[in-house]
Parts: C-alpha cells; sequence; structure tokens
C-alpha cells in the first residue's frame, strides 16, 4: 500500500491546493538549498504511465532550469524534502490554484478567462479566511525527466494547465520536468501533534 493511501483528506487537500512548494535539495557535498516552486500533484491514476509504474507511488511534478542548483543536487543526490504549508485559507482564495480537476476552461474563442486581480481579490477576502494550522514535510526520491520525451511533454502539459502564470518559465528551453516519487510524510499542528505516513 502506499503512503499516500494512508493521507487524511486535510493532508491531500493542502498537497493538492497549495500554490507552492518548499523544495530542498543537497549536494554531494552536504550542502543544502531550499526552492520555492509551482509544482502540481499527481496521483498514480493520472501519472504518464498510469499505473504502470512498478513503484504505485503518487508524485510531485515541477519544472528547474538546468543551470540551477537545484538540478545539480537532484542529479548528484535525488533524495527531496517538500514542505507545504498554507498560511491562510479560504474555499475560494485567490492566492490558491485550482487542481487538475478544477482548472479553468477556455471561453469560446478559446482564450482561458483570467481572474481579477490577485492582490485585490486577497485583500477582500483575507478577512473571511482562516489561519490554518497545518504543514506538512514530504520525503522523496526525484528523477529528471528526459526534456525530449513525450513524458516530459505530458508534465509540462499539466504544470501549465494549472500553474498557467508560470508559462514562461514552464516553457523556457533549459527546462526540465523534475518528478518526485512521495515516500513519506511528517505532519504538524500548532499544538505541537506530529503523525508520520510511511
Amino acid at each position: 500500500m502506499s503512503c499516500t493511501e494512508k493521507f487524511p483528506p486535510h493532508l491531500f487537500e493542502l498537497i493538492k491546493t497549495s500554490k507552492y512548494v518548499h523544495v530542498a535539495t543537497c549536494s554531494k557535498d552536504c550542502i543544502p538549498t531550499v526552492s520555492l516552486m509551482n509544482y502540481i500533484y499527481v496521483p498514480v491514476d493520472k501519472s504518464y504511465r498510469k499505473g504502470e509504474d512498478v513503484n504505485n507511488k503518487d508524485s510531485i511534478v515541477f519544472a528547474t532550469l538546468t543551470n540551477t542548483e537545484k538540478y545539480r543536487n537532484i542529479c548528484d543526490n535525488p533524495k527531496v524534502s517538500l514542505l507545504f504549508h498554507d498560511w491562510i485559507t479560504a474555499k475560494n482564495l485567490s492566492v490558491r490554484k485550482h487542481s487538475l480537476s478544477q482548472s479553468s476552461t477556455p471561453d469560446n474563442n478559446g482564450e482561458t478567462q483570467e481572474h481579477p486581480s490577485k492582490l485585490l481579490n486577497l485583500l477582500q477576502e483575507l478577512n473571511q479566511a482562516e489561519l490554518f494550522q497545518m504543514s506538512a514535510n514530504l520525503r522523496g526520491s526525484a528523477s529528471v525527466i528526459n526534456p525530449f520525451s513525450d513524458e516530459s511533454k505530458y508534465y509540462k502539459d499539466l504544470l501549465l494547465k494549472v500553474n498557467p502564470d508560470a508559462h514562461i518559465f514552464i516553457q523556457h528551453n533549459d527546462t526540465v520536468i523534475v518528478k518526485v516519487q512521495i515516500e513519506s510524510a511528517k505532519v504538524s499542528d500548532t499544538e505541537n501533534n506530529t503523525r508520520v505516513y510511511n
């Protein structure tokens, strides 16, 4: 059984709807670095291989440039740590993104409909938001997808669908797709309760 099958609904909600994830990597010389990244959560049944993966693990997918410290670290040491934490939540808060099943749809002209100013919406909705008191640290093994493969195109398309505001970065010529298979999770709350999922 995959560890994600044991995740409670509130943890899935955090992973599926957070706008960014903090990605921690470490060089072969044990020098750590942390990056804030756009990402998508990909369950096994939506992966490129659609269940053919012998490890049967859900994944976090993001794009990175090949000239970054993060990329070099992943090539040298594929073990990564991912931190998810939403300081504010509201069901329709503008800084949150849509999941793959909730992303915006094109209008009759084929153009994706844009939301009003995110900052304005955030300020208007802030008073209605509640503090979210949980953070999750996921650990996994990262692999770089061949940038010329159909698999890379598949995940880039998913990233663009969920993160259209990052299109310049995702479609850059020197960007590669990184897929992190989730191996474990540790969830903590503001009352110092911690739970581990393996």
